[in-house]
Parts: structure tokens; C-alpha cells; sequence
């Protein structure tokens, strides 16, 4: 079990949190007697976060013990769920998609997975089993919400969609934030638990922390510098600072020269854009684009991170492709003390596909009523509403939602989502709560509690500063009733195949082996799936997954023939996890484009130019823009636990007060925020954070729909949904990510 110490029956259990992306070490104390957690703390030995945590780790206890969680399969009969065995629930789903693919054919069911996944290792692992047998194109997940243009750049820029560069934070000397705040955040596409003490170490070696933001954030506040710019105007200042570059001759590419390609037009594509010009349409004085510029350019270690307000956005892969560029630029990509390519402690399985003969990961199939193009397998989710609702052949009749709830992730989908939903043949939901999207699901199937199964460090290796691993053992037993995913999934595909359960689960070992060879793994490549079978032993689920990874990885014993490597076995007996190092230069094994070159002007990208030049001439909104922002406290499904949602009102529309006297607006007072697709009646408060003419509200909120028992913490105080006033035609162009920010509204007082 892991234990640190027993006194009685109180024991101390070493797990990793699973509330947000960084993976922070955690003591759990708990009553082995009475099943109680009795409380949460920083795991000072764990090697990567070093104790600390952030306020959601807190929220751990209310979790485990939530009335409200699901612990039985839910069959919804007449309006009303009922809790159902999993025989009748698994049977009954089971004739449900193959009654509709049999009528309508395999893209008559929609998948959609959502940021929860990730943080569920087992249904990370096996939902490419149910991917796969379902058969259909039709699959959505929130990264089309706010992470696309990242993955774009990485897929066009290197032939490789999961090499995201990652801020080498412990070691830089000047960071360039750009829409991110992670000292709220935590840090995201970035694992490096405890950001704002990183964040004070680069001052305390003498570096600069500067925030490119609208607001000032949280993290504004921490930094040496903070430029308060003008939403969506992030790519005018970046190919500004691209000009500066060329025409200073502060340009130089250091290693990465030799794999460079058309940086001449990258030059040329810059030119149009002047400094004046990006001055005009940010709102920056031309001298600090000039110093901003120059100061990075003659850091010793420099990289300019960007995160949910660099994507979310009309121009957000631009903005992505420019960042990256900058910091090649300046020879600071691929070192340290720059932006890297984390390698991890096991192979990346998750955003892993290249180009493959030339052909890249994005366009191969397109979206039956938009047209939108795929990436990475997925289709764009503003894609769709459209699917749903647009009749004739290939229409969506049925959706399954994993670890997510597109009503209040997607825009309009309090909205135009809502009644799509409505009207389904059929919907499941893989899902512990009855909540906004699984009220009208059909069949609700919840997995087994958290601190019941075993955790592992997977899906954000590739994210990691340092590679590390960490295997949480099962905390208490299962409950009499519950199913772990592995087993639920398996048991569903077993279904639909006509085979067992058992035989279902050794083919998604099975497919994660082939996959890992896919990938050029050459340890797994070595050994038959039979040879890997006897290796790994019988015994069926997610360990034995995490044992393939583990043991093909760069520290694993390679199946027996490095004796002295990682197993998942030796891994159990390290609590606090292990750490293998800090990142390391390898631009050789991430580069996937013909001729193992960088493509510093892909064409996907840079033909969205010629919008953006539109954009910057005039056609800029007027008037007020909203903004999102983060809340360390607050996560979408989170809002429901006493622990975190409790102290003044968080989802409050921020206004700068100037703003507000001009409308008429007092503090604390009920304003009417209006778009295009909806409006919102929401508290105000004024604060010189914002810019003028920018608002902000918080993401994630909105637990006022109908529908939904019990939830009595989150209802009374239900906050608002943000998506409401998104508009789902918006998008970032080329990767056909949805505007989340510098949405245009009206604010006023409500009556």
C-alpha cells in the first residue's frame, strides 16, 4: 500500500495529486478503521514538486467522501436515473451502438473526451480500445478548445504534434510570458510544480520575468515587467520583434541552424508588420517592443512561453508558430535555459503522431457539414454543433462523452449544445456525477474511486521539466460494486466484439505494444506480443500497461536485458517517485519532416497571413472584449466541494473602473454582458487589473441548468457559463480552435 508510518489505524499514504496537470507529491492520512481521509499535505521528498501543493489538493477529502459521486451504473427510464448492475448497464449500452452503427452506419456515434481523461491513467490507456471499435471519425476532446494551434505548430514547424516546446524554467534567465498565468494555472503544457517560487528563482540568479497580458494577473504581479496589451494583437507585437531581429542582426540560430529551412521567407513574411504598426494595434509604446526585443535577444538563457491566451484566440496559431520562431531566433530552443523537448521516463503514447511518408497529421479527412479538417484524428469542436444538428447521411445520432462535459467547455453549449443533446437517439456518458452534459445521457457509467485504484505518472511526460516517474499504490479496497475502468471499458468492447472481457483487455495491451513500435520504440520492436506476455505476466489492467511503458522506457530494464533497469515492481517500492534529470537537447530525435528539417514558414500557418493583415487594417472589435482567467481554487467540477468554493463569490466580471463609469456601473452591483450568441447577469467588480476596454470572467462556471440532483454546494453558488457568450463560428483559422478570448460584448446594468 505504500505507507510512510502506521500508528493504530491511522496510516500516512504517499500519492500524487490528480486535480490539475502537475502531478504534485501528496501525504494522504487516513482512518483505516473508519475508510476517512483525515487529511492532505505536500510530500516535501517528492523530487519533482518538493512539498508543495496548491489549495485544490485540500479538496481531496470532499472527493472521496462526495454523497453526491456515483458508485453504481445509472440507466436513465421515464426522466430518471436508476442504478442498474453492470450486466444490464454493459448489455444494454452495448445494443444501443450497434443497433445505431448497424441502422445509420459507424459515424452515427460521436466521441468526445475531455481534459479529465488525462488525469485518469487507465481510461488514458484503454480508450483507444473503444476508439478503435467504435470505428468512427467522429471524435472531439477540449485540446480543439484551447490547445490546437500548439499542436498545429509542432505538427507543420517539426512533423512531430507532441513536440511542444517546453520552458526550461530552472535554468533561463529571462521568461516571456504571453498569455498564461501560472501562478494561478499551476503552469500548463509545462510540469514544474511550485511555479511562482521558479518564478522568483529566475530573479533571485539575476533573470527577468516579463507578462505579456491584458490583465495584471497574479503573475504580472510577480514579474519584473508587465505589458499590458490589447487582446489578439500577440502576433503584431511577435512579428515586430521577428523585424528587430533581421534587421539588428541579433539573429542567431546557434545549433539549430543546420536543421533550419526558408528563414528567408519567414523574413519576408515579417517585413509588412513594423513596429509602429504593432505599437498602433497593441497598445505597447514602440520603445518597449524595442527593449522588450533586444533585452531577450542578449539574455543568456532566454524563452518566451505562451499558453491559453496565445491559442485561444482568432490568431492563435500564428501567435504559437511566432513564439516558437523567436525563440529558435535567438539560438534558445533546444538548450537549456530555453524552450526543449522533454524526453520523459517512458515513451509519450498520447499526441504522438508524426508525419508519416511526407504526409502530416492534419487535413485527411474533413468534417461532413463544415468541412473543418482533422488533427491528430480529431475534428475540431466547432465542428460539432453542425454535425449534430445538420440532417442526412453520416449525421451524429449518438454521442459518448468521456471524462468531460462539453455543455460548459464548449461554446454555446449551454445553448445550441444543450438542445442538440436533447435530441439524441442515444448518449453515454463515461462520468462520476450527473452534471450539466450526463443529464442527458441515456447510461452513466462511474468509475471506482480515485484513492481505490492505483496511479501512475503518464500522460504528461512529454510536458515534464525533469523525467520522473511516480506509481501511487490503491489506498483503500474497492467497493463491493465498483469497476475499474480498465475493466468497464473491456467489458464493453468484449460486448460489441462478441468476445470476453479478459480478451478485450489483451488487445489493448496488445494495441499499445504495436503502437509503441509504431513510434520506433526498438526495445518493444525486440519481442513478440507473446514474449511480452510472458514477461509481463497474466494478470490483466492497468498495471500491467503501466509495466510495458515502464520497462521499454529509456530507464527500463528492457524485458530482462537490463537487469539494473526500472520495472514497475522496483517503482512501487520508491513512494516519493524517481527522478531521472532535467531535460536535455535532442532536436535530432523530435524533427519528422522530410529531410529532418524545421519548416520555419509552413504553409498551413502562414497562409492565415493575409486574415491577420485584414484584422490589424480595421477590422478589430470596438467597444468591450472579454477575456477568460484562471482561479488557483477553482476547476469546472470542482466548484461542487466545500473546501474550495467557499470565501467571497470568485465568478465575478472584472472591469476596469473607468469602464464601468462610463456605463454607470457601481461595484458589487448586477451587470447584463451581451454577445453575439447569448447574455450573462453577473456581479461586477472594478479593478485596476484590467485594461480599459477589456473584461474578464472566470471559466468553467454555470451550475444553474435544470436537470441535475442534488449539487447543493455548486448550485448555491452556480456562478455563470462563460461559453454562452462564445461564438461558435469563431476560430483561429487553421487549426480551427475556438475564440475564447477577445470576445465582443456590451456590458450594462441590469435591471
Amino acid at each position: 500500500m505504500g505507507k510512510a508510518e502506521q500508528a493504530g489505524d491511522v496510516e500516512v499514504h504517499y500519492r500524487s495529486c490528480g486535480f490539475c496537470d502537475q502531478h504534485c507529491g501528496t501525504e494522504v492520512t487516513i482512518d483505516r478503521a473508519t475508510r476517512q481521509v483525515i487529511g492532505v499535505r505536500g510530500d516535501k521528498s517528492d523530487p519533482l514538486s518538493h512539498g508543495y501543493v496548491c489549495p485544490k489538493v485540500y479538496a481531496l477529502k470532499d472527493y472521496h467522501h462526495d454523497p453526491e459521486r456515483l458508485t453504481a451504473p445509472m440507466i436513465k427510464r421515464d426522466g430518471r436515473f436508476e442504478p442498474v448492475s453492470w450486466d444490464e448497464a454493459l448489455d444494454f449500452t452495448a445494443g444501443r451502438i450497434k443497433d445505431i452503427q448497424r441502422r445509420y452506419g459507424k459515424n452515427a456515434i460521436a466521441f468526445y473526451f475531455g481534459t479529465g481523461l488525462a488525469h485518469v491513467p487507465a481510461l488514458c490507456l484503454y480508450t483507444p480500445l473503444l476508439a478503435t471499435t467504435l470505428g468512427t471519425t467522429q471524435v472531439y476532446s477540449s485540446s480543439s478548445v484551447d490547445c490546437h494551434p500548439h499542436f498545429l505548430t509542432t505538427t507543420t514547424m517539426f512533423g512531430n504534434l507532441g513536440a511542444v516546446p517546453v520552458p526550461d524554467v530552472d535554468n533561463t534567465d529571462y521568461l516571456l510570458v504571453i498569455g498564461a498565468n501560472p501562478a494561478q494555472s499551476n503552469g500548463s503544457f509545462i510540469i514544474a510544480p511550485g511555479m511562482p517560487a521558479r518564478l522568483k528563482a529566475i530573479q533571485q540568479r539575476g533573470g527577468k520575468v516579463v507578462v505579456l497580458d491584458p490583465r495584471h494577473t497574479e503573475t504580472a504581479k510577480l514579474a519584473d515587467w508587465h505589458l499590458s496589451i490589447r487582446p489578439g494583437a500577440d502576433a503584431a507585437v511577435l512579428f515586430a520583434m521577428v523585424n528587430i531581429l533581421f534587421d539588428e542582426d541579433l539573429v542567431d540560430l546557434k545549433h539549430i541552424g543546420e536543421y533550419a529551412t526558408k528563414l528567408d521567407r519567414l523574413r519576408e513574411l515579417a517585413k509588412p508588420f513594423s513596429v509602429e504598426a504593432a505599437s498602433r494595434a497593441s497598445g505597447l509604446a514602440v520603445e518597449d517592443i524595442y527593449t522588450l526585443t533586444r533585452e531577450f535577444a542578449a539574455a543568456p538563457r532566454a524563452c518566451i512561453y505562451g499558453r491559453i491566451g496565445s491559442s485561444m484566440q482568432l490568431f492563435g496559431s500564428i501567435t504559437n508558430w511566432l513564439i516558437v520562431a523567436i525563440n529558435a531566433l535567438t539560438g534558445n530552443l533546444d538548450r537549456p535555459g530555453g524552450s526543449m523537448f522533454p524526453r520523459g521516463a517512458i515513451d509519450s503514447i498520447f499526441f504522438s503522431d508524426r508525419c508519416q511518408d511526407g504526409v502530416l497529421p492534419h487535413g485527411r479527412w474533413h468534417s461532413r457539414a463544415t468541412g473543418l479538417p482533422e488533427l491528430a484524428g480529431q475534428l475540431p469542436c466547432s465542428a460539432l454543433l453542425p454535425e449534430l444538428e445538420t440532417p442526412g447521411e453520416g449525421q451524429i445520432r449518438a454521442l459518448i462523452t468521456m471524462a468531460g462535459n462539453p455543455v460548459l467547455a464548449t461554446p454555446n453549449g449551454g445553448g445550441r449544445l444543450t438542445r442538440a443533446l436533447e435530441k439524441l437517439d442515444f448518449m453515454l456518458s463515461f462520468d462520476i456525477y450527473i452534471n450539466e452534459a450526463s443529464r442527458h445521457a441515456d447510461v452513466i457509467l462511474p468509475s471506482e474511486k480515485s484513492l481505490s485504484r492505483s496511479d501512475f505518472t503518464l500522460f504528461y511526460t512529454f510536458f515534464m521539466v525533469r523525467d520522473y516517474l511516480r506509481y501511487g499504490s490503491p489506498i483503500f479496497e474497492p467497493a463491493e460494486n465498483s469497476r475499474t475502468d480498465a475493466q468497464i471499458i473491456s467489458g464493453l468492447v468484449g460486448r460489441l466484439l462478441g468476445t470476453s472481457a479478459l480478451e478485450a483487455d489483451e488487445r489493448a495491451l496488445r494495441m499499445l505494444h504495436q503502437q509503441l513500435i509504431d513510434q520506433g520504440n526498438a526495445v518493444a520492436a525486440r519481442f513478440s506480443f507473446d514474449q511480452v506476455l510472458q514477461h509481463l505476466g497474466a494478470e490483466e489492467g492497468q498495471d500491467r500497461m503501466f509495466d510495458l511503458l515502464v520497462r521499454t522506457g529509456p530507464y527500463g530494464d528492457h524485458l530482462g536485458e537490463n537487469p539494473d533497469g526500472l520495472t514497475v515492481a522496483k517503482l512501487k517500492a520508491m513512494p516519493h517517485g524517481v527522478d531521472y534529470g532535467p531535460m536535455r537537447s535532442r532536436i535530432e530525435e523530435i524533427l519528422y519532416l522530410p529531410g529532418g528539417k524545421i519548416d520555419f514558414a509552413p504553409e498551413p500557418i502562414i497562409a492565415d497571413i493575409p486574415r491577420f493583415q485584414r484584422w490589424l487594417n480595421g477590422s478589430q472589435p470596438e467597444g468591450l472584449v472579454l477575456v477568460g482567467r484562471r482561479q488557483i481554487r477553482s476547476f469546472q467540477w470542482m466548484h461542487r466541494f466545500p473546501t474550495l468554493n467557499k470565501g467571497p463569490h470568485m465568478c465575478t466580471l472584472l472591469m476596469n473602473p473607468r469602464d464601468a463609469e462610463v456605463r454607470g456601473v457601481q461595484h458589487g452591483q448586477k451587470v447584463k454582458v451581451k454577445s453575439r450568441t447569448g447574455q450573462l447577469v453577473v456581479e461586477v467588480e472594478l479593478s485596476e487589473e484590467m485594461r480599459e476596454g477589456v473584461v474578464s470572467l472566470p471559466h468553467g462556471w454555470g451550475h444553474d441548468e435544470p436537470g441535475i440532483p442534488g449539487d447543493s454546494v455548486a448550485k448555491s453558488r452556480p456562478g455563470v457559463n462563460y461559453n454562452l457568450l462564445a461564438d461558435e463560428t469563431l476560430m483561429d483559422i487553421p487549426s480551427c480552435n475556438t475564440m475564447l478570448n477577445a470576445i465582443p460584448v456590451e456590458v450594462e446594468c441590469a435591471s
